[in-house]
């Protein structure tokens, strides 16, 4: 799904693409979000077909209660989740710019912090006998299906993919005017400040973290080096309504945390709980036509309503993608033959590679 964004009303314009619509627009500035697998046709199941389903995938009672968010998060007790803000980076130091007490509380190394994380998904596990990194059950059209069967139905087509666009009218670019809306890398490199959602609602309950380091690494074979910095208990989305509406959440996301950029080289990328995409991301359209990335996208970890479940890492470096320029490569396979992750089908099956047109965009806007 696209959103594009202009000071003044612009023209929507409504054409079939593929037999499902599409609505393309022309505008200035510019929302990308990574769809998901829509519902193509209504699927429905009695309680019957779904303990069968249960029984067959070994699928326990806490693997529903953690699907329905009725277990505690698996980083209760930790000071990931505490009233503390912190900031976790390579060194243990802070960024340009941070002051204690103003823009954290504390500070640990990136070890440190995959450390509380392990071993909070190990008694988690050792606890619920549920896996938050590895979850059994997906919640689609209001249903709770093994991931398997979720799989299944796509492959055979009872799950299809599906893209749709809309606009959104906004006066200002909402990016904070000290710094270029386009991020590009600076001394060969870039640094991308991860915030975590904090609040009840839109708190993480999977883990995604190592995905996204993952994802990350992937441009450095563009020639750069990635840092990461990672802020706990300091975005709170719980303003946001509805609270799923991944639009709103972004925008909530470039509100609270824009202090964070002090230079082109300045992405800030959000993690949230159950939005309507999978991801979405700023982009911009310049008055000759141009798109330009901004620097701000989120990714979820679970989506809302009838939308299917991308591979974490999918997101992260699909969504990034579209902050370095890149477009959106289709629906479809046979729309996009080469693979590459910004088509939507080649991401749900979790490729990991860019086609070599989305490479060479993504490495002129790291550059430029």
């Amino acid at each position: 799904m696209i959103k594009k964004k202009f000071g003044i009303k612009m023209l929507i314009l409504a054409i079939l693409l593929v037999s499902m619509a599409f609505v393309l627009t022309v505008n200035a500035q510019t929302e990308k979000n990574s769809d998901g697998v829509s519902i193509e046709n209504s699927i429905s199941y009695t309680d019957a077909e779904l303990q069968d389903l249960y029984i067959k995938y070994n699928i326990s009672e806490n693997d529903i209660k953690f699907a329905n968010d009725e277990l505690p998060n698996y980083l209760e007790g930790t000071i990931l989740r505490s009233d503390k803000r912190v900031v976790a980076s390579d060194t243990g130091r802070p960024h340009e710019g941070m002051i204690k007490g103003e823009n954290y509380d504390l500070l640990i190394t990136t070890e440190e912090m995959f450390n509380i994380i392990d071993n909070a998904r190990q008694k988690y596990m050792e606890l619920y006998g549920v896996d938050p990194g590895n979850p059994k059950l997906e919640k689609v059209n209001g249903y709770l299906i093994p991931k398997e069967e979720v799989k299944k139905l796509v492959e055979k087509g009872t799950l299809s993919y599906g893209s749709e666009d809309v606009i959104e009218l906004e006066t200002e670019p909402k990016t904070s005017t000290r710094v270029t809306t386009n991020p590009y890398a600076i001394n060969d490199a870039i640094d991308v400040h991860v915030f975590v959602a904090t609040d009840s609602t839109h708190a993480p309950t999977e883990s995604f973290q190592q995905d996204t380091v993952n994802a990350l690494s992937r441009f450095e074979d563009f020639g750069i080096d990635v840092y990461l910095w990672w802020y706990w208990n300091s975005w709170d989305a719980s303003d946001v309504s509805p609270s799923w509406d991944a639009s709103a959440v972004l925008n909530d996301l470039e509100d609270d945390e824009s202090w964070v950029r002090y230079s082109a080289s300045d992405l800030v990328l959000g993690w949230a709980h159950e939005l309507n995409h999978n991801g979405i991301a700023r982009v911009y359209t310049l008055s000759d036509g141009t798109l330009r990335g901004g620097a701000y996208s989120v990714c979820t970890d679970t989506v809302y309503a009838s939308s299917i479940e991308w591979p974490h890492d999918s997101i992260v470096q699909h969504e990034i993608s579209h902050n370095f320029d890149a477009e959106e490569g289709g629906t479809f396979k046979y729309q996009h033959p080469a693979e590459c992750i910004m088509n939507y089908e080649w991401a749900y099956e979790g490729t990991n590679i860019w086609c070599s047109s989305c490479s060479n965009v993504v490495n002129n806007g790291i550059w430029n």
